[in-house]
């Protein structure tokens, strides 16, 4: 049994670590849940990254800075070109 995405804005949602709902306490065996009832109190998911940043399995992962100059990228870009 699994937890699905729409799970954080159910009505049944239990917020509990070790429980995923107050009727299917292990989570929804489909892919959809048909007891979900959407609760109108629930914050709204923000759906964003940071420039330069992207999400992984919901974990922020911060591309680092490259270093190169704008010259040294053409350079490495062209001398791929001529490789192949």
């Amino acid at each position: 049994m699994q937890k699905l995405p729409e799970c954080d804005c159910c009505l049944l949602y239990s917020h509990n670590p070790y429980l995923v709902c107050t009727v299917h306490p292990n989570g929804s065996v489909a892919d959809r849940c048909l007891d979900f009832r959407e609760d109108p109190n629930a914050e709204p998911v923000e759906l964003w990254e940071l420039e330069g940043a992207t999400y992984y399995n919901g974990e922020l992962i911060v591309q680092p800075q490259q270093s190169w100059t704008q010259q040294q990228k053409l350079e490495k870009f062209c001398h791929r070109c001529t490789i192949q």
